[in-house]
């Protein structure tokens, strides 16, 4: 396990210079706001990883993502938040919107999300850029 993290940690920050990425706003059970920034959602085939951050409107720290995309446009997206993942995002990817639903890593608690595309300025995709590479870094450690 610890040998697929570091791989999937030291692979990040390659990555997330080298495509474009999206940004999405929504909730996670109808109330909590949410913004999603996302990279390989459309480069490549399926089997290439999709990596990303989010983050809670109201919070001032960034969530690692990692996951991929079948055929149907099925997405799964684990959450880092530790060195530990935190919860799975499950969801269908359709032209701009993105549902489903985060189901934490007890699975205990499942709620729905819902998001959609929006457009962002070039400091908003930095703020995230950056903070998958800090994170990333700060995994790294471990």
């Amino acid at each position: 396990m610890k040998i697929i993290i570091t791989f999937l940690i030291l692979s990040l920050p390659g990555l997330t210079f080298g495509q474009t990425g999206k940004l999405f706003k929504g909730t996670i059970n109808h109330k909590i706001k949410i913004a999603f920034y996302l990279e390989g959602l459309n480069e490549g085939t399926n089997a290439d990883p999709i990596i990303g951050s989010y983050q809670y409107d109201k919070g001032k720290g960034y969530i690692l993502l990692n996951g991929h995309k079948n055929n149907d446009g099925d997405i799964s997206l684990i959450e880092w938040s530790s060195v530990n993942f935190t919860g799975t995002f499950l969801g269908t990817f359709k032209k701009n919107k993105i549902t489903g639903r985060w189901i934490s890593a007890n699975q205990k608690e499942d709620y729905p999300f819902d998001l959609t595309e929006v457009v962002a300025d070039h400091a908003q995709l930095n703020d995230f850029k950056k903070a998958i590479s800090i994170k990333a870094s700060e995994f790294r450690n471990y």
